[in-house]
C-alpha cells in the first residue's frame, strides 16, 4: 500500500471506531503524514510515516504559545494512568520545542499493509476518544496582528515604504 493511500485508510478507520460528535473533523494527508483538527490546526492529531527513524507517530501535537501548550500538558499529565491504559505504557508527553508540545506513541514502520493501518487506527481512535471532547471544543483563536512603532520589538510583519510621487 502506498503511504497516502495509508493514511487515508487510517484516517477513515480511525474516525469509524470514534464517537459520532468526533467524526468530523478537518483532515489533509501531506506526503507521508496525516492532520486532524477541529477548527484549530495548531491543536491537531498526527500520525507521521517517519522513515528515517523506522517509527511511525500517533500523537496529539501543541504547536501554540508556551503557556498555552503547558496549560494542555498539566491537564493531560493529571490524566497518566487514563493515558497509559489508553494507549500503553510507552506513551509520552514532552516539550519538544517552546513552541511544541505532544502526546504520542510510537509503532514500528513496517510494510504498510491492513494489518497495521487497523492497529496504527486503533491507536489513533484509542487517543481520540481520550481526549477529543477537550480538544473539538477549543474555539479557533486569530492571531493578533500589531504594527509596533520604529525599532520595538515584536512587529508581526513589515510595511512597505511608500514610493515617492513622480
Amino acid at each position: 500500500m502506498r503511504s497516502q493511500e495509508f493514511l487515508h485508510s487510517v484516517r477513515d478507520q480511525a474516525l469509524a471506531l470514534v464517537p459520532e460528535s468526533l467524526r468530523q473533523p478537518q483532515a489533509r494527508v501531506v506526503y507521508g503524514m496525516l492532520q486532524l483538527h477541529y477548527g484549530e490546526p495548531r491543536i491537531h492529531y498526527e500520525v507521521w510515516l517517519v522513515r528515517k527513524t523506522g517509527r511511525i507517530e500517533i500523537g496529539l501535537h501543541f504547536e501554540d504559545e508556551r503557556e498555552v501548550n503547558h496549560a494542555w500538558a498539566s491537564q493531560l499529565a493529571e490524566r497518566v494512568f487514563e493515558v497509559q491504559e489508553a494507549l500503553g505504557p510507552e506513551a509520552d508527553l514532552e516539550e519538544w520545542s517552546p513552541s511544541w508540545t505532544r502526546l504520542h506513541v510510537t509503532v514500528s514502520l513496517e510494510a504498510l499493509d491492513e494489518h497495521l493501518c487497523a492497529n496504527v487506527a486503533d491507536r489513533l481512535a484509542a487517543l481520540m476518544r481520550l481526549t477529543g471532547a477537550q480538544v473539538a471544543a477549543i474555539t479557533p483563536r486569530l492571531r493578533e496582528r500589531t504594527i509596533h512603532g520604529p525599532g520595538q520589538r515584536g512587529r508581526n510583519w513589515k510595511r512597505r515604504p511608500r514610493r515617492a510621487s513622480a
